[in-house]
């Protein structure tokens, strides 16, 4: 190997010394090493997350676990999971809602079986969460150890350590570990590490039980999550940099992880139906840069790849939402779009003229760069501006910085006893800092209302965490018996989701809340306001028209006849298909004793469907009940029991029509059949009593006079 120009410059035993930490060739078993650091690394990442075992399930878990098809049906989902996208379970369809789709098995296949084991249990899913990232952190640092072998330094005086001890102690960790839908991050680094060190096996023993480990790990790692796919490029960078494989002998390993990165893309492209895809949502919600230039998107990508890189250093406030308009949309004269853009660039600058160098600051630029292209919208859109946990794999490219400054550069800087001291400061610091961060963080995870609640405070600007927070609360407000608690949750509620939709008034879900924020205040005008918005955003929305129906109803009830018609009649223009709701608007004419208008709007339902059994049945209906005519009441109501036979209340309407007919045969013949439609309804039973009464049999009218007492009785427990 030619020598560095750091070499040309220096021979000293110190100098030598730290060459030998950074090129190892090929790789050397190093003596025996204490294992105390692996139990330590292991046991602080317990400790950190220890608190987070009794959160509930929380964010995305819902799409992947609580509310997922192919999860909840355990074992057997298996083959449905491994054959589609990651959503369809939840969806019941393909969306194509962020481009290129979602294909990570794994996770998901691992959450079915602890679904078919234990069921809908947080416990365990936070359990292997903790578990596997303890793990991770003890990968990492055993990968390091080879990348940087100790010498004889204190193993908490070592690259390695440092390193692994910070990535782990890391609070943008918090989201993949204390999520449990997180662990695809989690699982993709272990397999992703676990590659790359039966790489570095193989390139020290040359044997292929290495190589074909490492090729089976890798796809595991690709099928948990695809920014994995970036080890193809860091596992040869890392050869180059830290061994004397050269040609061949790093070509021959990465023809293996390009075979099985074309197989596992084969298989996802088969599954999805396409490899990348340019059809994605148009919804702001999913594609944050739709109403942008180009301009002003890239300059905001850059924007938000400056802010990751104050996040790595002070990771503070943190937040699981950055959905618009959290991230303002900003153009390239903006000044944090130019500092941004500057400091990438001096990093870019110092990479290409230090690579050949094999210099470990180009390193960790290199490793955070490629582990971030695939989640830095800059490839393709990801969906959202920004996420802590798209930080997961990349942020060791920053701590092995630390940790390289700490342990190779300040005994060059400032002596080798200043230089201990200053590190153990500095880390323990930072450590310190990052644990404190990381524990209060986890128990914001504690559950949804928690989680939006918390982070709406951050988030301030972001329609999806205002909307979330409303409609986490409002679930809450429902279950409270407390009035004066309830309204104040209502009240809150609905200042959140008023600012949701003020950020974003095309956001569908807030207006639907809003509506029902109402209903919960009894003002059914506003409500159908909300919902009227709401529809005419999305005019199939379904929750939006069965609320509005429901005001509708309610109105009715209430006896605001004035405001039932007009929900009724603006609904209708939304569902002019749907005739039951002008079956509704006559109800309401009835309460207004308008007898002629129900009979005119049932007539012209008639004309457009002549076997419209409930038009047939409220004609029936209003001639027997207000104009007195029971002939042709039984007349319409028998036609509408021809076409409909098993409608309880119609079958009940020519009960009462035989009955007041003193026909008491007919009577009871289709009393007895509407119970068998309403076998509940207390009503029916007394109104069989009686027929039976005034045919003479006391026997059956006392017993169907019992049971209607028994149901009226039960009816007044229930309420």
């Amino acid at each position: 190997m030619k020598s560095t120009p750091q070499q040309k410059k220096s021979n000293t035993p110190q100098a030598r010394k730290a060459d030998q930490s950074r090129v190892a060739a090929p790789v050397k078993k190093t003596a025996s090493i204490s294992r105390l650091p692996v139990y330590l690394l292991f046991g602080f990442a317990i400790f950190l997350y220890v608190d987070s075992l009794y959160n509930q399930y929380a964010l995305d878990d819902r799409l992947m676990i609580t509310e997922n098809a192919f999860t909840k049906k355990g074992i057997s989902g298996i083959g449905d999971i491994l054959s589609n996208d990651s959503f369809v379970g939840f969806f019941g369809k393909q969306k194509n809602l962020v481009a290129g789709g979602r294909y990570r098995p794994l996770s998901h296949i691992m959450f079915a079986i602890e679904f078919a084991i234990f069921g809908a249990n947080p416990f365990i899913g936070h359990l292997l969460n903790i578990l596997l990232y303890a793990f991770a952190g003890v990968l990492v640092y055993k990968v390091l150890q080879i990348l940087f072998p100790p010498g004889k330094k204190p193993f908490y005086l070592t690259l390695s350590f440092i390193a692994a001890a910070l990535f782990v102690a890391h609070p943008l960790h918090t989201e993949a570990v204390a999520n449990i839908k997180g662990r695809d991050e989690i699982l993709s680094l272990l397999g992703s590490f676990g590659a790359l060190y039966f790489m570095l096996k193989y390139i020290e023993s040359s044997r292929l039980v290495h190589l074909l480990w490492a090729s089976v790990i890798f796809f595991l790692a690709l099928l948990s999550k695809e920014n994995a796919i970036t080890f193809v490029a860091i596992i040869p960078l890392t050869l180059y940099f830290f061994t004397k494989a050269r040609g061949t002998k790093i070509l021959f390993p990465l023809a293996g992880l390009l075979v099985v990165s074309a197989v596992f893309v084969a298989i996802r492209s088969a599954v999805l139906g396409y490899l990348m895809t340019s059809n994605i949502d148009l919804e702001l919600l999913n594609n944050p840069f739709v109403n942008s230039t180009e301009a002003q998107k890239f300059a905001t990508i850059f924007y938000t790849w400056g802010r990751y890189l104050v996040l790595l250093i002070f990771p503070h406030p943190l937040t699981h939402d950055y959905y618009p308009k959290q991230i303002p949309i900003i153009n390239f004269n903006d000044i944090r779009a130019i500092i941004s853009i500057v400091i990438y660039a001096c990093m870019i600058v110092y990479t290409l003229m230090r690579i050949k160098q094999r210099d470990i600051v180009a390193y960790c630029i290199l490793f955070f760069g490629l582990t971030f292209s695939i989640s830095s919208n800059l490839v393709f859109p990801i969906g959202t501006f920004m996420n802590d946990r798209f930080m997961f794999v990349p942020l060791l490219g920053f701590t092995i910085l630390i940790a390289y400054l700490c342990t190779e550069k300040f005994p060059k800087w400032l002596g080798e006893l200043k230089a201990k001291q200053v590190t153990m400061s500095l880390v323990g610091i930072m450590i310190f800092a990052y644990s404190v961060k990381t524990i209060a963080r986890n128990p914001v995870w504690y559950d949804d209302y928690t989680l939006f609640t918390t982070d709406v405070k951050v988030s301030e600007n972001s329609a999806k965490c205002n909307v979330s927070a409303g409609g986490q609360t409002l679930e809450l407000a429902e279950k409270e018996t407390d009035q004066v608690k309830k309204k104040k949750m209502i009240s809150d509620a609905i200042v959140y989701l008023n600012k949701g939709v003020r950020i974003h008034p095309r956001y569908t879900a807030g207006w639907v809340l809003l509506g029902k924020a109402m209903i919960y205040l009894e003002d059914y005008t506003d409500a159908r306001a909300y919902y009227k918005i709401a529809l005419g955003i999305a005019p199939t929305q379904q929750d939006a028209l069965n609320n509005w129906l429901y005001c509708a109803q309610m109105s009715a009830k209430n006896k605001d006849y004035k405001e039932a018609k007009a929900s009724y009649r603006e609904l209708m223009k939304f569902q002019p298909e749907n005739k039951d709701l002008i079956i509704d608007v006559a109800a309401v004419l009835e309460s207004e004793n308008q007898i002629d208008s129900v009979l005119y709007l049932m007539r012209k339902v008639l004309k457009e469907n002549p076997k419209s059994a409930p038009a047939l049945s409220k004609i029936g209906e209003m001639y027997g009940k207000h104009l007195n005519n029971l002939d042709s009441s039984i007349v319409y109501l028998m036609k509408a029991y021809e076409i409909s036979p098993t409608d309880g209340s119609l079958l009940e309407n020519l009960g009462v029509a035989f009955g007041i007919k003193k026909n008491y045969v007919r009577s009871i013949e289709f009393f007895k059949k509407a119970i068998e439609a309403k076998p509940d309804d207390a009503q029916i039973y007394m109104n069989l009593s009686g027929s039976y009464l005034n045919s003479g049999d006391k026997v059956n009218a006392a017993k169907c006079q019992q049971k209607a007492n028994e149901l009226s009785a039960s009816t007044v427990k229930v309420k």
